[in-house]
C-alpha cells in the first residue's frame, strides 16, 4: 500500500519533471527563435544602414561637387562681369580721337583769349571792365564743367559708360562749349562796338566844342 503510494509520487514527481522540462524545452525553443528573428532584423537593418551611410556619401560628393561647379559658376559669371565693367572704362580710341573732343578743346582755349583782347583796350572804362571780368567768370566756370566732363568721357577709368553713352555725353558738351564760343564772340564784338561808338561820341562831341570854340 505504501509502495503503491510511493510509486505514484513518484510517478506524479516524474510526471511534474517531465512537463516542466518540455515546458521548458518548450520556452527556450521559442526563446531561441525570437532570438534568432531579433538578430536578423538587426542584421538587415544594419545592411539598410550601411547602405544609406552609402547613399549619404555620394550624395555628398554630388553635392560638393555641384556646389563645386555652382561657384565656378558664379565666379566665371563674375568675371565675365567685371571683365564687361572693366571695359566699358576703357576709351575706344575712336572716341578719344573724336573730332568734337578736339573742337572743344579749341573752343575753350579760344574762349579766354577772346576776353583778354578786351582788357586790351585802352578805351574800356572801369565799369565796363568790371563788367566783362563777371561775364568772363561765368563762362570760363562753365567751360571748366565741360572739359571735367570731357576728362571723364574720354579719360580711361573714369566713369563706367558704353561707346554709345559717351558719345552722346561727348555731343553735348560740343554743343554746349560752341554756344559758349559763340556767346563770347558775340559779346566781345558788342563790347567793342559799345567802344566805339562811345569814342565815335566823344569825337563828335570834341568836333562840336572845337567849331563853338568850347574847351
Amino acid at each position: 500500500m505504501e509502495s503503491s503510494k510511493f510509486y505514484k509520487l513518484v510517478c506524479c514527481f516524474l510526471l511534474c519533471a517531465f512537463s516542466f522540462q518540455l515546458t521548458q524545452a518548450q520556452t527556450f525553443a521559442e526563446w531561441f527563435s525570437q532570438k534568432k528573428t531579433q538578430i536578423k532584423y538587426l542584421t538587415q537593418q544594419i545592411a539598410a544602414l550601411a547602405q544609406y551611410s552609402a547613399y549619404v556619401k555620394q550624395g555628398y560628393a554630388i553635392s560638393q561637387n555641384g556646389l563645386g561647379s555652382i561657384g565656378g559658376y558664379i565666379k566665371g559669371e563674375y568675371g565675365l562681369h567685371n571683365a564687361y565693367y572693366s571695359s566699358l572704362k576703357t576709351v575706344n580710341a575712336e572716341i578719344k580721337g573724336n573730332s568734337k573732343a578736339d573742337s572743344i578743346m579749341k573752343y575753350a582755349a579760344q574762349i579766354p583769349v577772346r576776353f583778354d583782347h578786351l582788357n586790351s583796350l585802352t578805351t574800356l572804362d572801369n565799369n565796363t571792365r568790371t563788367y566783362v571780368a563777371v561775364v568772363k567768370s561765368k563762362v570760363l566756370d562753365d567751360c571748366n564743367k565741360d572739359l571735367s566732363e570731357l576728362q571723364m568721357v574720354i579719360g580711361n577709368g573714369q566713369a563706367q559708360m558704353t561707346d554709345d553713352e559717351r558719345l552722346k555725353r561727348l555731343d553735348g558738351i560740343y554743343e554746349r562749349m560752341k554756344d559758349k564760343f559763340t556767346f563770347t564772340l558775340s559779346f566781345c564784338s558788342q563790347v567793342r562796338t559799345l567802344l566805339l561808338q562811345r569814342q565815335q561820341e566823344l569825337n563828335d562831341i570834341n568836333t562840336l566844342k572845337q567849331q563853338y570854340g568850347i574847351n
